[in-house]
């Protein structure tokens, strides 16, 4: 009997291996799967990335651009109001000139009523 003892040991033994193997089985697929959806969601989110920094690339560039712009139109309006100022000197100093109404001292003529 001692036979029949092992025999029934390992048999029970081998039902409890299967039943360990199918739980194993069912928690892999469910691994499997999560594995699954986070590959999916890390392909979306690098996905997402690679969008975003284009993205930035493309705004950094507007922004650059503009600055450039920005920069270029106070250049000009600097250039532009250097101009006029000295223009304005140089209408001011014209005033200065002697003019046919002055007297020959060099002052200017001043009514005297």
């Amino acid at each position: 009997m001692n036979l029949a003892n092992e025999v029934s040991t390992m048999q029970t033994e081998i039902e409890s291996l299967r039943s360990e193997n199918e739980t194993l089985k069912h928690n892999k697929a469910i691994l499997d799967f999560e594995n699954d959806s986070l590959r999916r969601q890390l392909a979306k989110a690098n996905a997402d990335r690679d969008n975003m920094m284009r993205r930035g690339e493309a705004i950094k560039s507007l922004l650059d651009q503009t600055g450039a712009a920005l920069m270029h139109g106070l250049q000009k309006f600097h250039e532009t109001e250097r101009d006029l100022d000295e223009s304005r000197i140089d209408g001011a100093g014209l005033q200065f000139l002697p003019s046919a109404r002055n007297s020959g001292n060099g002052h200017a003529a001043t009514s005297e009523h």
